[in-house]
Parts: C-alpha cells; sequence; structure tokens
C-alpha cells in the first residue's frame, strides 16, 4: 500500500515543483484513492470533521499582530485586516474623537442587531461578524494584561492610514497614535483593560514628562470587564474615555479621593418593574414592604456641614387582612411621594403596577470640592490620600500640591510648569521647590492611580471631556444569536464559502498530521486519515462550486445590461 510520503516523494522528485492548492488536493485525492482500493477498515470510525460542529459561519482566522499589522501601516497584513474592519460606521456628536464615534458606532449597532442587520450590506455585515470574533477572542481567551496587548494593534488598525501601535523603543507613553481621516495631527491614546474595581494606572513621572516636553493632553481609553465572581466568564464590557490635559491634570492626578454629591431627585417608578434598581427593594419579612433609597441628612461632630447618607426607606407596608400594600404617611411625605400626574400620595392603598414619583438618592459628581452640589447637600468628604498613587506618594502632601495649583493659577503654562514638577524651580522671590516626590523614584516605581468612581463619575459630569462610550454584551448567546441572525441574511453560497474554507484546512490538517510515532501505523489511523482525506476533497469541491456560483452572481451584477 503506498502512503502519503510515498505520493509526496513522487511529486517533488527529482526535480521539485511548486505546491499549489490544486497539487495539495492531487495528492490528497491520489493517496485517498490507493487506501481505499486496500482498505478493509470501515470509515464510519473516523471524525467526520468540522461539518458535525454546529456553527452557523466560520470566518477565517485573522490576528492583528503588534509588529506586521499594529506597528507597519501598509504592509500585505495590514491591508487585509484594514479590508475586513473597512465597514464599521463611525457616529457621535461633531466634537467626538475618533475612538469615540468608532466605538459609538460598534456598540450601537450590537445593542439592535436585528433592526442594523436588516439594513446592512454584506460588506457591513462581513466587518461586524469579523470585530466581534476577533474582540471577544481577545476578550474571553486571554487575561487582562495578554488582552491588553492584542487590543492595541487591532484599535490602531480599525482606522487604517498611518495609525498605528506605538513601538516601546520610541520611549512614548501612549500605546497607539491615531489620525482620523483628513488629519495630520495624530492622537496619543494610552489603553487599559481592566475589572470592575480596576484603578486606571500608569507612570506619574512618564506623565508628567510627556507635558514637560510639550505634550498637551493624554487621552484614556478604558475597557471594563463585567465578569461572574466565581468563574470570571465575561458577559460584557463597557468602554469609557477620558482626557487628561495641562490644564485638568491636578483634577486627575493625585489631589483628593474623588468626591460624590447624593442628591435626591424625582424618578417615576413602578414597584414591579423597577425591583432590579438599586434604589428599590422589596423587603419579605413580616410584615412585607417596599423600600426606597432616600438621601437624608444627618448632622455629625466632625463635619463642618451637615453630610449627606442614603437611607432606605419602607414607604408602603403589607396588610394582610386587606389583602394590599398600604403607603406609610410620614414616609411619603419623605420621598414625597406623588401620582403620575403629580397628585401627592400620602395615604391608602399602594398599586405595585401603577407609576409613581418619588425623591430617589442619586450620585451626581462632585469633584475637588463639590463643585456640583445641589438643594444645598453637601459632599461627602475627600481627604487627602497617602496611599499607592495618593497625594502623598506623588506630590509630598497637600500643601505641596497646592504650590504647583498655584502656579498653575498664576499663569505658567503647561511645559513651563510640568518642567518644573519634574525638575524643581527657583522661584522670583528665591523660594525653592524641589522636584514633585513622585518624580525622583525609579521610573514605574511610583504610579498614580484613578479610581472606577472617579473616572465613571468624571463620564457623566458636563464639561470633563470623559464619557462612557458603549456596553458590548459579548454572552454566549448573545455572540451565538449574532452570528445565526447575521448567517440568515446572507446567500447560501456565501455560507457554504467560508465554511468549506474551514471545513477544508482542519482535514487537510487531520489528513497531513497523522502521526503514528515512528510505529506502524493500524488499520485504524489510516481510516482515519483516509475519511479525512476524503473530506477535504468533498470540501473543496464543495468550495469550488459556491465560488464559481458566487462570482458568476456578482459579475452578472455589476456587469452593464445589454440592451
Amino acid at each position: 500500500m503506498s502512503d502519503l510520503k510515498e505520493q509526496i516523494n513522487k511529486y517533488f522528485k527529482p526535480k521539485p515543483k511548486k505546491m499549489d492548492f490544486e497539487s495539495l488536493i492531487r495528492i490528497v485525492e491520489q493517496t485517498v484513492t490507493e487506501l481505499g482500493e486496500n482498505q478493509k477498515q470501515p470509515l464510519n470510525e473516523a471524525p467526520t470533521g468540522a461539518k458535525e460542529r454546529e456553527r452557523v459561519l466560520r470566518l477565517p482566522n485573522m490576528v492583528a499582530t503588534e509588529i506586521s499589522v499594529g506597528q507597519r501601516p501598509g504592509s500585505e497584513d495590514r491591508q487585509q485586516f484594514e479590508l475586513w474592519m473597512s465597514n464599521l460606521g463611525m457616529e457621535g456628536p461633531g466634537d467626538s474623537s475618533a475612538v469615540a464615534a468608532k466605538l459609538t458606532n460598534i456598540t450601537n449597532f450590537f445593542e439592535n442587531p436585528e433592526a442594523n442587520l436588516a439594513e446592512a450590506t454584506i460588506p457591513q455585515t462581513l466587518s461586524y461578524l469579523m470585530f466581534l470574533n476577533q474582540f471577544v477572542w481577545m476578550i474571553k481567551e486571554f487575561n487582562a494584561s495578554v488582552a491588553g496587548f492584542l487590543w492595541e494593534p487591532f484599535l490602531a488598525a480599525l482606522f487604517g492610514g498611518p495609525s498605528k501601535q506605538v513601538p516601546t523603543s520610541e520611549g512614548d507613553i501612549a500605546d497607539i497614535r491615531i489620525y482620523p481621516a483628513g488629519s495630520k495631527v495624530g492622537e496619543s491614546i494610552s489603553l487599559k483593560i481592566l475589572n470592575a474595581t480596576g484603578d486606571v494606572k500608569g507612570s506619574f513621572k512618564d506623565l508628567v514628562g510627556h507635558f514637560a516636553e510639550g505634550g498637551t493632553s493624554m487621552r484614556y481609553v478604558i475597557v471594563v470587564k463585567d465578569q461572574s465572581k466565581k468563574a470570571k466568564d465575561v458577559s460584557a464590557v463597557t468602554f469609557y474615555e477620558f482626557d487628561i490635559t495641562a490644564k485638568t491634570f491636578f483634577d486627575w492626578i493625585g489631589a483628593f479621593k474623588y468626591t460624590e454629591t447624593i442628591i435626591s431627585q424625582d424618578k417615576k417608578f413602578k414597584a414591579n418593574r423597577d425591583l432590579k434598581k438599586t434604589w428599590l427593594q422589596h423587603v419579605a419579612s413580616r410584615p412585607p414592604r417596599f423600600e426606597i433609597r432616600h438621601a437624608e441628612q444627618r448632622p455629625g461632630k466632625r463635619a463642618k456641614a451637615d453630610p449627606v447618607a442614603k437611607h432606605d426607606v419602607a414607604f408602603a407596608v403589607f396588610n394582610e387582612e386587606e389583602d394590599a400594600y398600604f403607603i406609610v404617611p410620614e414616609a411619603a411625605e419623605i420621598i414625597n411621594l406623588r401620582l403620575a400626574d403629580g397628585t401627592p400620595a400620602r395615604e391608602g392603598v399602594f398599586d405595585p403596577t401603577a407609576e409613581y414619583i418619588a425623591a430617589i438618592a442619586h450620585h451626581t459628581p462632585g469633584g475637588q470640592g463639590g463643585a456640583t452640589m445641589q438643594k444645598g447637600y453637601a459632599p461627602l468628604a475627600g481627604v487627602a490620600s497617602g496611599g499607592a498613587g495618593g497625594t502623598d506618594k506623588l506630590w509630598g502632601g497637600v500643601e505641596e500640591l497646592s504650590q504647583w495649583a498655584r502656579l498653575r493659577d498664576e499663569g505658567w503654562d503647561g511645559a513651563k510648569l510640568f518642567q518644573a514638577i519634574r525638575d524643581g524651580v527657583t522661584l522670583d522671590d528665591g523660594t525653592q521647590i524641589p522636584p514633585a516626590p513622585g518624580i525622583t523614584g525609579a521610573k514605574g516605581e511610583t504610579q498614580f492611580h484613578i479610581t472606577p468612581a472617579h473616572y465613571r463619575g468624571m463620564a457623566s459630569a458636563e464639561g470633563t471631556n470623559a464619557g462612557k462610550l458603549g456596553t458590548l454584551r459579548i454572552t454566549t448567546k448573545k455572540v451565538e444569536d449574532f452570528f445565526t441572525q447575521a448567517a440568515s441574511r446572507m446567500n447560501d453560497d456565501l455560507i457554504v464559502m467560508f465554511n468549506s474554507l474551514a471545513d477544508l484546512t482542519d482535514n487537510i490538517g487531520r489528513f497531513f498530521l497523522v502521526d503514528c510515532g515512528g510505529k506502524q501505523c493500524t488499520d485504524k489511523d489510516a481510516s482515519n486519515r483516509n475519511q479525512a482525506g476524503q473530506n477535504a476533497i468533498s470540501d473543496s469541491q464543495e468550495l469550488q462550486r459556491a465560488v464559481t456560483a458566487s462570482v458568476q452572481k456578482q459579475d452578472a451584477a455589476i456587469s452593464p445590461q445589454k440592451e
């Protein structure tokens, strides 16, 4: 019985020939034919390949590598990646950054896939499919460090042109540099992938140096993973973006822990609809009751002003004799309970299915000093932090930080101020100010920390140049449903092409990679290889038929019509 090695030797000796796709299939087909003539073992024991897997659509593997894709605009690999991603749209206000516009569009598309796929062209559908396929692979198959490393070339290449991943050899703190369409000025961006409680961290020395050397801003794009506690399964990611500028530097880096103002804000609610909200709950203990979280002033001895706390107010209690919930007058007064038309509701039956209005505890970004205080409520006190990334570590203390802020307020421009922070300075009156302590340590030793409460709070405040860009839900069901919906809108030939190509790759691998460990292959080994070869031939025939049919249809669609 002839085997595969003999067939390859026949083909390549005595004069080597070029191996192409048709030659590969011909070798497989000839070897399978000879094996089949002498094969006594039934073929049904062999794996039947990828066709048995329940996959609606199998896309080719494509990885945005660091060098060939991320750092080499114009390379063949980069061009292939850009071609696949070329139909991802951009949307957002006119002042949106390029990244914000791109990620907002992507998250909006996947938020309502059925409606968006109904209007999408085939090229657009394929681009969104490939994005989802690659992004989910990055986020779910790797830890945050590796995923972050892969995310850099991936996001840079989404924008095409000269946009690129920044090599570490350039000594730039930016991870990628984006050039929006038509712009010759690149946007420096730092990327982070975090869990829900993770801080944004970075080298204080390098960030100060960026501004000292003339940098005007540094944009941060954050991917926050929503994970299950035990299995660490990722169900969704939320994108945030914010800018640190020379003007806002002290609002972000090592000043005070972020402060929040708690206010009472009117909200409409239905008890049976909104029980998943954090501010509404049903307590099943006797007697059962509904509670609303309210902002309540509570004077304290140490507070300069009356601080505000969150307090759960039981406003409706169940009456067993009447088999109904009744409003508690005193509690209803506290939360200003009203009917949907604004009529005060202070007594009587409470209907869980009806709509009401109540004053509910709401967090508002306070920033340093509680700038957004409303209705006389005081912010929760911010305190100087001596911990990692805090005021003491970076600046030396509150007073030292204040002296730098005073220089900024006195008109020191960005580069001049940050050069002084980095190198120290002697003022006109002879006062000597040493470099900030966070600078003098070894590189990377002192890191700044920006907490989730800080960047999320700033993202909801006006005028901060920060924002939440959207959420992408990537549970297994969500991803599978999207592939199913997308495939249902494609013609059969296109589905066959992609799936046959993937199946062919699998079965050729099974055929050529049989290894019996230096021993004589058994009949079962031969049977498995034979079956894989048969499947590969079938896959190639399906692929050729589908390609031919699709090309003919495409030619007919774009060719000039004869009169």
